[in-house]
């Protein structure tokens, strides 16, 4: 016997023994449980995203059909520029409420179709949308200018 050996023996410990396949097996372990919470957290990552993207078109197809001689196709045209810097056209739909003189108010919805979009959800949350909505006053009345 070797000391090292002799030494162990006296003081009753056994001699170290390679832990490389143990490592392997809590690696295999961990390892799933932390690609699933790196991908859950890009799922989410890009369905705020979208739905950040989808409340800024709405926001600004309203304000573009609000003002006078605005028409629909200038906010669809609109929504469609901003959520175009994200998403195809197949991912999403723009609804712009009539666009005329007596109307009080323009109503401007985007539709995101999460399954059209996402990576990973759509096996778990099947047709799901994410629906954004702005409301606003049109500044279509007469006799303000009136001179």
């Amino acid at each position: 016997m070797n000391r090292r050996r002799i030494r162990t023996a006296k003081l009753g410990r056994r001699p170290r023994q390679k832990r490389a396949g143990a490592a392997m097996v809590e690696f295999a372990i961990v390892a799933n449980l932390m690609f699933v919470m790196i991908f859950t957290c890009m799922e989410f990552a890009r369905m705020n995203m979208a739905r950040n993207l989808a409340q800024d078109a709405a926001y600004f197809a309203a304000r573009t059909a609000m003002v006078p001689g605005a028409t629909q196709e200038e906010a669809i045209a609109e929504a469609d520029r901003i959520m175009g810097s994200l998403l195809d056209e197949s991912g999403y739909e723009v609804t712009v409420s009539d666009v005329n003189f007596d109307a009080p108010t323009i109503t401007v919805t985007v539709s995101v179709d999460l399954q059209a979009i996402a990576m990973f959800t759509p096996m778990f949350l099947p047709n799901t949308t994410i629906d954004t909505t702005a409301v606003m006053k049109t500044e279509r009345y007469e006799g303000f200018y009136e001179q």
